[in-house]
């Protein structure tokens, strides 16, 4: 048995650091066990963000890389945006990971490397700690008032808790994290259709001093597509952009799963709350969740402090977490679920009419839109400057998006023209 502690955290990932470093914060005695035995390794992500919300998150900004220009290509159609004023990021997932795992260390709370979990402690249905290994391979037993489960895309507490049953619907990706002489540093691509990433997409990252990420994300089980061949095949299938990699050669690869079923149904149990990719808690409209999960662990973290020091760590005081995620992500995260079952079954001459569309919103309607903000008041717009939304099966669509919002009557019945 190991020392006991208030709060233990599985998983050194965004999610588990973030809530390690606001729970003890607020006074608890938190240790992280990460099954790694490095914090930021092996990547998982592509590391595309936001800046607002990095300096939201206080990250410095040595640690992404600004973009000012994003070209979105579909099999026929190419639509270049250029922001002055940039919006758009790529991080440096190793460092980001390593200097939030400094401010939880700084805070007060514990990392252990190399300590993979194996499932939790239940007494009479509750979480009472964990069963894991340490660095030397001994199997021990963690006690803890509280765990919460930032394992990630595994879930090792929710699923062997029973709070869900495991992910059935992910999107896979596999990506090179390039030294590339010859790709301009200014230029972010987004790439769609059945040539590059049946059911998904492709991308290209740049995040400076010559690196840029190239990767292939794809929808299983909507696709039996390898991301990994559609990956080493990219400059065939696309050779316009070979150019750009002559003379390149992977210094990375990464691989990477992501749920795509939405949040699920519960976060909270007795003695527990799951946060993160655990929990489903990403965008699945492009696969982004770091921003997310830090967001999602400081709530996380916040709130089992807020138990330890009340002294009550049933489900029903939990709870209160789950409250202030959904009322603050809820809405966008199933907007954005619901535009990624519509798109996911897409041909490529819906991509090409995709981007048409697109090309009649402003940068800044497509970057708020990328970033999951929806509002009503973006939803009309993409509806005012495309008025064949308003005539088709899509209007349809629209509504149920807008119904999200709680709005008894159809704003789209008084929607002008463009």
């Amino acid at each position: 048995m190991q020392d006991a502690f208030d709060i233990i955290i599985v998983g050194g990932g965004p999610a588990g650091l973030a809530a390690a470093e606001a729970a003890a914060r607020g006074g608890a005695r938190v240790a992280v066990l990460e099954r790694q035995s490095e914090i930021g390794y092996p990547i998982h992500t592509s590391g595309g963000s936001w800046i607002t919300d990095m300096q939201a998150l206080g990250i410095p900004a040595h640690l992404y890389y600004p973009i000012y220009h994003i070209t979105w290509l579909s099999p026929n159609r190419q639509l270049q945006l250029t922001y002055h004023d940039p919006v758009a990021c790529v991080i440096d997932v190793r460092g980001v990971y390593q200097y939030l795992a400094g401010r939880a260390v700084q805070a007060g709370a514990a990392l252990y490397l190399r300590s993979p979990v194996e499932g939790p402690i239940l007494e009479e249905g509750r979480v009472v700690g964990v069963i894991a290994r340490d660095h030397t391979g001994r199997t021990c037993r963690w006690s803890s008032q509280i765990v919460i489960d930032a394992s990630g895309f595994s879930a090792t507490i929710a699923t062997k808790a029973g709070l869900h049953a495991g992910y059935r619907r992910y999107g896979y990706g596999a990506e090179y994290d390039y030294y590339a002489p010859n790709y301009n540093q200014d230029e972010l691509y987004l790439i769609m259709g059945s040539q590059v990433a049946p059911s998904g997409y492709a991308w290209i990252f740049p995040r400076g001093n010559g690196r840029v990420r190239l990767g292939i994300g794809v929808l299983r089980p909507d696709t039996n597509a390898d991301a990994r061949t559609y990956l080493d095949t990219f400059t065939q299938r696309l050779p316009q952009l070979a150019p750009a990699f002559a003379g390149a050669s992977p210094i990375e690869y990464h691989t990477g799963l992501f749920p795509s079923e939405g949040t699920t149904h519960s976060f909270v149990g007795n003695g527990f709350l799951t946060t993160g990719d655990a929990a489903g808690q990403g965008s699945t409209l492009v696969g982004e969740g770091i921003r997310f999960a830090i967001y999602s662990g400081q709530m996380a973290g916040r709130v089992a402090a807020a138990a330890i020091r009340a002294g009550d760590t049933s489900a029903q005081f939990l709870a209160q977490y789950e409250h202030e995620w959904r009322a603050r992500f809820g809405r966008a995260m199933h907007i954005a679920y619901l535009i990624n079952r519509r798109i996911a079954a897409y041909t490529d001459e819906q991509w090409d009419h995709s981007l048409d569309m697109l090309a009649r919103l402003t940068p800044a309607q497509i970057a708020q839109a990328l970033r999951s903000d929806f509002t009503p008041r973006l939803i009309l717009g993409i509806a005012r400057r495309n008025p064949i939304l308003l005539r088709t099966a899509s209007r349809k669509f629209l509504q149920m998006m807008l119904s999200q919002f709680g709005s008894k009557t159809s704003p789209l019945a008084e929607a002008p023209g463009p």
